[in-house]
């Protein structure tokens, strides 16, 4: 037997089992996890685009600044089922009785301008942008932890207030920034506008 012989039949086992074990460490392993989608740093856009939930706020933005692509929506009414008191977003289902996003409308506010100010102050209330009217937003936190999001901001003759409550955003997106958006695009439909209420009544939570 020639040498080359020897050696194509020490090869051609040992090649066959490196083969096998290849495809049977192929076959075992776990299959990888699907990629996480990319995080969403898009601006809310129009947030009063069609499609709406609760007749006003674009569902579009509120998959943006929630994260959430399946949520259930509560909405209330004033007691003469004429004008939108609030509007909140819970997971769905809903994983407990905390919201994700809600917007309410205080008509007339329960808090004086003073007061208001005065929560400014303790919460360090960033101011809105110039072209959102008058307002702020802070966040809220618990033990050092930063777990709300909040943005307020009021009629110019302080009888109306808006607020936005974010809770458990996304970690790629600034919710202080999403709520003065929410509001800067609110405040003429809810505030200052037509669409501004002038009735009376009681807040719901």
């Amino acid at each position: 037997m020639s040498e080359t012989s020897f050696r194509m039949r020490i090869l051609l086992p040992t090649t066959a089992l490196l083969l096998a074990a290849g495809l049977l460490t192929a076959c075992s392993a776990s299959p990888s996890p699907p990629p996480s989608p990319a995080p969403d740093t898009r601006p809310l856009g129009d947030v009063t685009a069609a499609p709406k939930e609760c007749d006003l706020i674009s569902r579009q933005s509120i998959e943006r600044a929630t994260g959430l692509s399946d949520f259930t929506v509560k909405k209330y009414m004033s007691n003469d089922g004429k004008h939108l008191e609030s509007c909140s977003v819970y997971t769905n289902p809903p994983a407990s009785s905390a919201y994700r996003l809600k917007i309410e409308i205080d008509d007339p506010s329960v808090l004086s301008l003073s007061e208001i100010e005065g929560t400014k102050a303790a919460r360090d209330g960033v101011g809105l942008p110039a072209d959102a009217g008058p307002g702020f937003t802070f966040t809220i936190a618990e033990s050092g932890v930063k777990y709300q999001t909040a943005g307020w901001a009021w009629a110019r003759d302080g009888s109306r207030m808006l607020s936005v409550s974010l809770d458990d955003t996304p970690s790629n997106r600034d919710p202080q920034k999403d709520a003065a958006e929410f509001i800067r695009q609110l405040r003429p439909i809810l505030l200052d506008g037509d669409g501004a209420s002038t009735r009376s009544s009681g807040r719901r939570n």
